[in-house]
C-alpha cells in the first residue's frame, strides 16, 4: 500500500552519510541528502535541511525517496559536483 508523500524540491544538495558527518557519499540508499528544501509544508523555503535515510533513487524522474517524503532533485551543490567529477574519473582509470 502506498502512502501519498508530499513532493518537495531539493536544491544545491549533496549526499552525506549523516547530519554530523559532511563527507560525500554517492547518491545511493541508506546516505542521507542535505540542501535547501522549497515547497516543504512544514519547513520555510531555503532552509537548509539533512534527510532522513534514502529508501530510493529514481534518476531517470530526478527523484530520491525517503521514509516521509518524496524529493525532486534540482542542481547539486558545486562542491559536490566536484566531488562526483572526480570520483567518477577516479574509477575509470
Amino acid at each position: 500500500m502506498h502512502m501519498y508523500k508530499p513532493l518537495v524540491t531539493i536544491e544545491n544538495w549533496a549526499v552525506v552519510q549523516s547530519a554530523g558527518l559532511q563527507s560525500y557519499q554517492e547518491l545511493q540508499p541508506g546516505y542521507r541528502l542535505t540542501g535547501y528544501v522549497f515547497g516543504h509544508a512544514n519547513l520555510p523555503n531555503t532552509k537548509v535541511i539533512c534527510t532522513s535515510p534514502i529508501l530510493n533513487v529514481d534518476l531517470s524522474q530526478r527523484l530520491v525517496e525517503t521514509i516521509n517524503t518524496m524529493y525532486q532533485l534540482g542542481e547539486p551543490d558545486n562542491a559536490y559536483k566536484s566531488w562526483e567529477h572526480k570520483r567518477k574519473a577516479e574509477e575509470a582509470a
